[in-house]
């Protein structure tokens, strides 16, 4: 296949992004042209994803590291931070290489957008859920685990050329809680967050006007309900720096859509903090 058919096969329109809104998003079935760039991505090789760990003495959590395809040595890039879903919680180091840490490496991405990609693996669960009794929905609650990852931050992009002003986080499912538990956590590291599918945290929600946030849910998810991401929503829309998709359409496992996949990077490399 030429390169220009490939290109044509994984191109995908751009939708209009609303902030302070909910979009609902219908589309019963993937197209082929949308399953075969998620088949794409999961077959691709991360071997250029670098084996490193977190530890504090206690407790370790594995992470893979990507770095740009190429740099200036005075030149610093965006860190997005890549949160796994429970399937993939073990300690092989592997496992937490799904789509969301793997489109990095598609060549559109790797050459139009400079990234650095780190995509930690939680040996045990990265958030817990409970429920918040004010609100009457499910509330995330970060783990030990998550805590050493955001305390090792820090000296690890000194050891970079990160930019600080542009450290975005996202993840999937467990991996959605544990966006929100990050952003929660630590409010001035982030510029911008995606959760998909993820519960969320409410603890410190007046500190996230100013961060932007994205958030994916499907309407007929019954793992993670929609209620809780969409209760975290309405607290936040006021702020302008927050927006919905609710894909009417999809379950769980099959929100990670081709439009999603295209649209991301494209959103997050124009925020700053």
């Amino acid at each position: 296949m030429s390169a220009f058919a490939i290109a044509l096969l994984f191109s995908c329109c751009s939708r209009k992004i609303n902030y302070g809104t909910k979009t609902d998003i219908h589309d019963k079935a993937d197209s082929a042209k949308s399953l075969a760039k998620i088949k794409h991505i999961k077959s691709l090789s991360f071997s250029d994803f670098k084996e490193g760990k977190f530890a504090n003495g206690r407790i370790a959590v594995n992470y893979r590291f990507l770095k740009p395809k190429s740099i200036e040595q005075t030149q610093k890039c965006p860190l997005v931070l890549v949160f796994h879903g429970s399937g993939a919680i073990g300690t092989n180091n592997t496992s937490q290489m799904g789509v969301l840490a793997k489109m990095w490496l598609l060549p559109e991405n790797r050459d139009k957008y400079p990234m650095y990609v780190l995509a930690p693996q939680f040996p045990d669960r990265s958030s817990n859920y409970h429920l918040d009794q004010k609100r009457n929905v499910l509330a995330s609650q970060s783990s030990e685990y998550l805590d050493l990852v955001l305390n090792s931050l820090d000296s690890f992009i000194e050891k970079e050329n990160i930019d600080r002003s542009r450290i975005y986080v996202m993840g999937f499912s467990m991996g959605g809680s544990t966006t929100s538990n990050a952003i929660s956590n630590r409010p001035d590291l982030f510029a911008a967050a995606i959760n998909i599918s993820g519960v969320s945290q409410f603890a410190r929600i007046d500190h996230l006007k100013n961060l932007s946030i994205w958030m994916v849910h499907g309407s007929l998810d019954t793992e993670n309900s929609i209620k809780s991401n969409f209760q975290f929503f309405g607290e936040l829309k006021n702020s302008k720096n927050i927006f919905f998709w609710e894909f009417k359409d999809r379950y769980h496992n099959n929100i990670l859509s081709a439009e999603l996949i295209d649209e991301i990077p494209k959103w997050l490399m124009k925020q700053h903090r």
